[in-house]
């Protein structure tokens, strides 16, 4: 019984709550952008951030496009160097200290903008790398598994894709490996054999950073766009 409430009732209601902030966030997000367009008319070069040519740089070491970073750097830290978040992440990139020091950083180094900034780079570049996901797959959807696993950790989007392609799913769609990643506070599923790390109950977050990220990096995308062309 629990198991069909999940799939026909919970689940569907995270993909909900996730749009309900989208939405709420875009009526933030678009005065971001008002504000930010103000300021690329008036400047000789872009600025989405101070960290403009940073991420630039940053991005073109790791392959990785530095509106992205700009866009994670807004959604984590709103861009604050000295941002530390209740679960004890911290910097730009609100990068966990654990996660640091297991690439040879120290806490205190994660407050230097630059050096959260390669972190970030560094995760969202390994991450791609073993994630291994079908070539043809759309860039959207591409994305998605990344910013989740930037948010959750690899081994938890691995858990969810392992539990789809158990369950005779595509392991390559984001929304069905979302659907699992919820069903994954479920005891039934995180047992199961296939699923090595355990109980996972920050799905609703999740989902809702993927869809915020997204946003925000749409709108930069948009704004360069402009000021190229203007």
């Amino acid at each position: 019984m629990w198991r069909n409430l999940l799939n026909r009732v919970v689940v569907p209601l995270l993909f909900v709550v996730a749009a309900v902030v989208v939405s709420i966030g875009g009526l933030r997000y678009s005065a971001v952008y008002n504000e930010s367009v103000a300021a690329l008319h008036e400047s000789e070069s872009c600025m989405i951030s101070p960290y403009d040519d940073m991420f630039r740089r940053v991005g073109a070491d790791y392959d990785v496009d530095w509106l992205l970073l700009s866009a994670i750097a807004r959604a984590e830290s709103e861009f604050r160097f000295d941002a530390i978040s209740k679960a004890g992440a911290v910097g730009l990139m609100q990068i966990m200290p654990v996660t640091a020091r297991s690439m040879g950083y120290e806490r205190e180094q994660l407050f230097d903008a630059e050096v959260s900034a390669v972190i970030a780079a560094q995760l969202l570049h390994e991450n791609n790398n073993m994630l291994r996901l079908a070539s043809d797959l759309d860039s959207a959807e591409h994305l998605c598994f990344i910013l989740a696993c930037y948010n959750a950790g690899y081994s938890r989007v691995a858990d969810a894709r392992r539990l789809a392609r158990y369950h005779g799913e595509n392991g390559n769609s984001w929304s069905v490996v979302a659907k699992y990643l919820a069903l994954m506070s479920d005891k039934e599923y995180y047992e199961h054999e296939v699923v090595r790390s355990g109980e996972f109950v920050g799905s609703e977050e999740t989902i809702a950073y993927v869809s915020k990220v997204i946003h925000i990096y749409k709108v930069y995308k948009t704004m360069v766009l402009q000021f190229e062309h203007r």
